[in-house]
């Protein structure tokens, strides 16, 4: 899956499992997600996001999500609203983890 771009540089993985989708953004070669509630599955998300480009970093709420060792390939992750585990990600990798928030301005 390509991805549908819906503006330059700017793409929607679709619907995922009938739930919700997810914005990429393209920019160097790499793929940035934004993420809503990453109901999906952050792998599904990742997957999706990965026939775009390679993906360097996923930004948004990921709910109840465990899987950490997926975060492990990543640029940076910023988890936001309804992230349930954001200390075990930041903890686990406080090296790409940042916090994010309303109006939070990340420049990649």
């Amino acid at each position: 899956m390509r991805g549908k771009e819906i503006h330059k540089h700017i793409y929607s993985t679709g619907t995922l499992n009938n739930i919700e989708q997810a914005m990429c953004i393209q920019q160097n070669g790499k793929v940035i997600v934004v993420a809503g509630c990453s109901h999906p599955g952050v792998d599904n998300i990742l997957r999706a996001a990965s026939g775009i480009g390679p993906v360097s970093a996923l930004i948004g709420g990921l709910h109840g999500f465990q899987d950490f060792p997926v975060l492990k390939s990543l640029d940076l992750v910023c988890a936001t609203h309804c992230t349930r585990h954001k200390q075990e990600i930041q903890s686990l990798f406080p090296r790409i983890s940042i916090p994010g928030g309303a109006g939070k301005i990340i420049e990649i």
